[in-house]
């Protein structure tokens, strides 16, 4: 009696977790509002700002500063665009002064791969790069850059929903 009932807790708790789950395909951007918002946290000594815009037609727009020592050091310009196998995010660095890192017609594409309640996972084609956004609580967002043979970068913010 008792291991059938733990198989019906565990079975219970598997549903639970696929209904809150869905294919990359069939995430909408509405599912990634959890995103929107001014993150603001520290990474290594240095201030680190996210902005997310609200939902708009198909798309969502981010940018990314980082300041250290009273000095911006670096900017990204983010996207994530609906498409028809699901959300890309697209983004782009920049130093001071917008003089961009990549050349003019390159950009950084990351298809999502998982999502599931309040965590979208974004991977690059060649699995170089996964970028994880997680909302931890309704203040808090975690972003997790994993990269091929280097140690995960996780920057923590504080979030408030503008």
């Amino acid at each position: 009696m008792r291991q059938a009932v733990v198989i019906s807790l565990v079975l219970a708790f598997a549903a639970i977790a696929v209904a809150q789950s869905k294919p990359p395909a069939e995430v909408k951007l509405d599912d990634l509002s959890f995103i929107c918002g001014h993150n603001r946290g520290e990474f290594d000594g240095a201030i680190i700002d996210e902005h997310w815009s609200e939902v708009g037609g198909d798309t969502m727009i981010g940018m990314f500063r980082e300041i250290k020592n009273g000095k911006a050091q670096m900017y990204e310009f983010l996207t994530i665009e609906q498409t028809a196998t699901g959300p890309i995010l697209r983004l782009r660095h920049f130093d001071p002064g917008l003089v961009g890192w990549e050349e003019k017609a390159q950009v950084n594409s990351y298809p999502l791969v998982s999502w599931k309640a309040n965590e979208a996972v974004f991977e690059r084609p060649d699995k170089t790069t996964r970028l994880i956004f997680r909302s931890t609580s309704k203040e808090t967002l975690d972003v997790v850059l994993e990269r091929t043979g280097k140690k995960a970068e996780v920057y923590q913010y504080a979030h408030t929903a503008e």
